[in-house]
């Protein structure tokens, strides 16, 4: 995830030529689950028992984006949620 805010975050830091010849994944500071967007959305999904068969499939590795000085503004799909930022 990522709030639109950091879209433009990360473009000005790509302008500065900060990400020239890279390939950088941009996301916030926290994983969000099916069910919290579920529930943020104001609906209800059941919980399941089973584990997932591949929990972090689709999770992105944005470490590299952080060590090239990219810092989220809406650090978490929460946070936008209570700035009314969504």
């Amino acid at each position: 995830m990522v709030h639109h805010v950091d879209i433009g975050t990360a473009t000005r830091l790509a302008l500065s030529a900060a990400l020239d010849g890279r390939i950088v994944n941009i996301g916030d500071d926290a994983p969000t689950s099916l069910h919290e967007l579920v529930e943020l959305a104001g609906a209800f999904m059941a919980p399941v028992t089973e584990p997932l068969a591949s929990p972090w499939r689709l999770h992105m590795d944005v470490s590299l984006a952080r060590r090239l000085g990219f810092q989220p503004v809406v650090r978490t799909v929460c946070q936008a949620a209570e700035l009314d930022v969504m």
